[in-house]
């Protein structure tokens, strides 16, 4: 039988972490042992952050410590204990699949593909090499005897399958979804009107790159060397048209060897009568699931700000997220997540639910 004195020191420890309280407990006692119908040991807890605060529960069991920093009520203890309990061992689970979840992800990783919308149909592949290796330092390896106007460059340093294709095609985009995507953009009230004018495209891909960050990085630095060209009116890739000055802005983060994640995920925001969602796209080609958030009363500012902070979390710590676990901002916001069909996106998509 575990010693509640010694329990009580490991709680503590627990709630000290910056992840939770941050600090110890102004007070906690000891309540209630339990065993759950599976034959898990749980000894029961109650503690205060501060001497005003109400009582707040944690346990100390066979599957862990936790605590939801929920309040404490005596005449539930054990039902609301037991709940902790399974959600610690849906934790247990998850992380017990999750190489096999990050294996099934990678299939679908690594892939980046969008188009440069352009006012004439040109596109000079010498110029295009000079201006990258002037932006980024770095030779491109291309076969000399390919068409100027369509050029395949390898990248073994990055994977022997990694490439990056680049053809021009003169005529302009004719996928439907176009316009509206240019539509979509909140941040450029001229997209569709300039999308509407540009007479021919380039396609851009890079794939096969070992580790789908270092492809995204890859992808970034051409889209932004082609954004600085004059010929170039907008970038159309993950459901969106974007202008050039905004992915030149957002890929400088590299050069401060940052992640250029605006440059590579849009935060999309959708409003119906059910209220204001955010959601990303990119994600996908970065090996995690896409996040939504439906139906808030927030601020579109605030929503996507929020969105952002948890994408740049995830994407950057290499965090695999499951339905039934909480994410949050800080330690005291603790937001349930889902995973469903996508209601803004065409995949699964992570749900948090936002209140």
């Amino acid at each position: 039988m575990k010693d509640i004195v010694t329990e009580i020191g490991f709680v503590i420890d627990w709630l000290s972490h910056p992840a939770e309280l941050g600090c110890k407990p102004n007070k906690i006692q000891f309540t209630k042992r339990f065993t759950t119908e599976d034959g898990i040991e749980c000894m029961i807890f109650k503690y205060k952050k501060n001497i005003l605060s109400p009582w707040l529960l944690a346990i100390s069991s066979d599957a862990g410590i936790f605590s939801e920093q929920q309040k404490y009520v005596q005449q539930t203890e054990v039902v609301d204990a037991t709940k902790l309990i399974e959600f610690l061992k849906q934790y247990w689970i998850n992380q017990a699949n999750d190489k096999n979840d990050r294996e099934e992800r990678a299939k679908s990783a690594g892939t980046f593909v969008g188009f440069a919308l352009l006012k004439e149909p040109l596109w000079d592949s010498t110029k295009f090499e000079k201006d990258y290796t002037t932006e980024w330092g770095e030779n491109l390896i291309g076969n000399p005897e390919e068409s100027v106007s369509a050029k395949v460059y390898s990248f073994p340093e990055f994977g022997e399958k990694t490439l990056l294709a680049i053809s021009l095609v003169e005529s302009p985009v004719t996928e439907d979804e176009i316009e509206y995507s240019a539509q979509s953009n909140y941040m450029w009230s001229e997209a569709a009107k300039v999308t509407k004018s540009h007479k021919a495209h380039l396609i851009i891909s890079v794939l096969g790159a070992d580790d789908a960050k270092v492809g995204a990085r890859l992808y970034a630095k051409v889209i932004t060397t082609i954004c600085h060209d004059s010929n170039t009116l907008g970038l159309y890739h993950n459901q969106v048209v974007l202008q050039p000055s905004f992915i030149i802005d957002a890929s400088k983060l590299m050069k401060k060897n940052m992640f250029p994640l605006l440059s590579l995920v849009w935060f999309a925001l959708r409003r119906t009568e059910k209220g204001l969602s955010a959601y990303t796209v990119g994600l996908t080609a970065l090996g995690k699931d896409e996040i939504e958030i439906l139906d808030t009363n927030e601020a579109p500012s605030v929503l996507r700000d929020f969105l952002f902070n948890i994408v740049s979390y995830i994407v950057e710590e290499d965090v695999v997220l499951h339905a039934g676990e909480t994410i949050g901002v800080d330690n005291k916001q603790r937001l349930k997540i889902d995973k469903s069909e996508g209601v803004n996106v065409k995949v699964e998509s992570l749900k948090i639910v936002y209140v």
